[in-house]
C-alpha cells in the first residue's frame, strides 16, 4: 500500500493561498463506493515530481476513503505503482472528481 504520507495534501494547499473550493468539499460530501477521485501522488525520491492519478473510491470509513489506482503513473518517480494497487487516504488529499469517469462506476 502507498503511504499516505506520499499523497499531496491538496486542501492544506489550497488553504495557505487562500482557496476555498466549496463546489469540492460538498462533491468530496456526496461521494459513494465506485466513484473516482484524482489524487496527487509523490515519489519517495523528491528529485522526481508529482502526479495526478484516478483512484477509484473501494471503502468509505468516516474520513477515511479505500481506494485502487486506476490509472497508471507516467512520471518515472512512480513507477513502482500498479494500477489496482490500495490506497488509502483523507477528504483533504483528493485534488479532484472528474467528470468524465461515470459515477459509481466499477
Amino acid at each position: 500500500m502507498w503511504d499516505p504520507r506520499l499523497i499531496e495534501d491538496i486542501d492544506a494547499m489550497r488553504r495557505r493561498e487562500g482557496i476555498d473550493d466549496v463546489e469540492l468539499r460538498e462533491d468530496v460530501g456526496a461521494l459513494a463506493v465506485g466513484d473516482f477521485v484524482r489524487l496527487t501522488l509523490l515519489p519517495r525520491d523528491r528529485s522526481f515530481a508529482g502526479e495526478t492519478l484516478s483512484v477509484r473510491i473501494t471503502g468509505i470509513h468516516g474520513s477515511t476513503f479505500q481506494g485502487k489506482l486506476a490509472d497508471p503513473p507516467a512520471s518515472k518517480g512512480l513507477a513502482e505503482l500498479r494500477v489496482g494497487m490500495p490506497l488509502v487516504f483523507s477528504a483533504a488529499h483528493i485534488h479532484s472528481i472528474p467528470k468524465g469517469r461515470p459515477a459509481h462506476g466499477y
